[in-house]
């Protein structure tokens, strides 16, 4: 499958579900591409695997869990990021273990309580009105990915939002994803 037939059916399986979780939070600054394009920046190798196949599984939110290996401490391989929002265990043990991670829906909703941490940490720590709101948004986006504290690091030190996200370039990515899903 290509990156635009896995975009649309992101488009197609978890917009619905976006637009009704950003109704339950209205207020808040996130939008339709930007969770869409974060959800496809964190599961879209799970959905490319099924590249041989004529459809997408209707249930592929069963199945996505990434950041497979293991953590300082850990003695067994096992899996860090659950959902399409990859909602990491070691922060939200509960979620992950409720299994709500399995409901799009859910998910999504943890996934704009988590950008809201990282949001509002930013915010009291740093400031975020002292960046172009690009800027600004993209540091909550590499907070998702890096925490909050590795952005607030970077930031201080006059560095990319990026800096310390996987691959260093976690939030262009999304901002990438973001334009890709607009303009379908």
């Amino acid at each position: 499958m290509t990156q635009k037939q896995i975009m649309l059916w992101y488009r197609t399986a978890l917009g619905p579900v976006i637009r009704e979780a950003l109704a339950k939070n209205t207020g808040v600054i996130y939008t339709e591409d930007w969770l869409a394009a974060m959800a496809y920046r964190e599961t879209w190798t799970v959905i490319s695997k099924h590249e041989d196949k004529v459809a997408i599984p209707s249930r592929m939110h069963d199945h996505a869990r990434g950041d497979y290996g293991k953590r300082p401490g850990e003695d067994e391989f096992s899996y860090h990021g659950y959902g399409y929002w990859q909602i990491d265990i070691g922060s939200y043990p509960l979620f992950i273990r409720s299994g709500d991670w399995k409901d799009p829906l859910l998910c999504c909703l943890k996934a704009i309580q988590v950008l809201e941490e990282k949001r509002k940490y930013l915010q009291t720590q740093y400031g975020l009105e002292k960046l172009d709101e690009v800027t600004g948004h993209r540091s909550i986006t590499a907070a998702y990915n890096c925490g909050q504290g590795n952005v607030l690091k970077a930031l201080k030190k006059g560095y990319d939002v990026d800096r310390y996200t996987h691959g260093g370039d976690y939030s262009q990515k999304v901002w990438a994803y973001r334009a890709l899903y607009r303009n379908l």
